[in-house]
Order: C-alpha cells, then structure tokens, then sequence
C-alpha cells in the first residue's frame, strides 16, 4: 500500500472502524484511542498489507486495541456500576425499544457483539468477519446464531416480542 493509498483509506475507513469498536461497547476516549493506534499500525505495517485487505487490517487491529483497553479495567469498572444500577431496578420497568437492543447487546460476549455488528449493521459477509476476527466461517455463523438467539431471549424477557 503506498502512502497515497493510506491516506485514501483513512478517509474511506476511518469512520467505519470508529463507529465499529464503539458498537464493540467501549468507551468514547477509549475508542478514539484504539481507532489512532490502528490507524498508526497501519501505516506502520503499510508495506505489507495490500490496499484491499486494508480495510479489514484496520478493523481488526481497532478491534484488538479496544478489547485489551477493556481488559486492563479500563472500561470494566464502568461496566461493573452500571450492571450494579441494572440489577437495582425493578424487573417490569419498560425501556424504549432502542434501550432494550443496546442494553440487551451489552449482555453477549465480544465476539458474539462484534460478529453481530459487523453483519447485521455494517454488511460485512462471513468471510469477511472471518479475516476480520481471525475465526473460520462456520465459527462466524455460529457465534452469529448464537448472538442472535441470545439477544431474541433477552428481548423478550424485557418484554418485546417477534409480534412488535
């Protein structure tokens, strides 16, 4: 990838990559910082990864940024509050359906997020999720219906149904 390349992909990507790793539920500060240092990796790395894996490279690597800033506490002790507020309140309150995606999001795994996001928000197909994430197909379509499955229970317990 030249530096021409680069600096069309930045423009082409950067968003993408940023609007991913914070529906990958880190915070802002958090996300910005993952989406820099990809971003830096990538034109470190420029000679090596070819203008059409550009893409992918640069969401993997925000990706990965994100989940090791969330696993060094960073994120987690914010988590930790709100699932303390969560558990407070009482099981028959009502969220807007919004709400209730984006909390019940909060409850699968990273992958799984990260799978779900990528498929059903961003368009990407298996393959590409899978070079993205570093896990075959039939993994990506598993955690997918696994996601899924997950996210259609706990919607429904907050009582929103297929029928709405």
């Amino acid at each position: 990838m030249t530096a021409k390349e680069y600096n069309n992909g930045v423009r082409l990507w950067a968003d993408d990559a940023m609007r991913f790793v914070v529906r990958c539920g880190g915070s802002r500060p958090d996300c910005e910082d993952a989406v820099q240092e990809a971003l830096a990796a990538l034109w470190s790395h420029r000679g090596e990864v070819p203008q059409e894996k550009g893409k992918s490279y640069l969401l993997s690597v925000a990706y990965r940024n994100l989940m090791m800033s969330i696993r060094h506490g960073k994120v987690v002790q914010m988590h930790a509050e709100q699932a303390i507020v969560e558990q407070t309140q009482a099981p028959d309150e009502r969220f807007d359906l919004r709400e209730a995606i984006e909390k019940s999001l909060q409850t699968l795994p990273e992958v799984q997020r990260a799978i779900l996001q990528l498929r059903d928000v961003e368009g990407f197909s298996y393959a590409e999720i899978g070079e993205t994430l570093a896990l075959s197909d039939s993994q990506v379509q598993v955690y997918l219906f696994r996601a899924r499955v997950a996210m259609r229970k706990q919607l429904k317990t907050m009582g929103y149904d297929n029928n709405r």
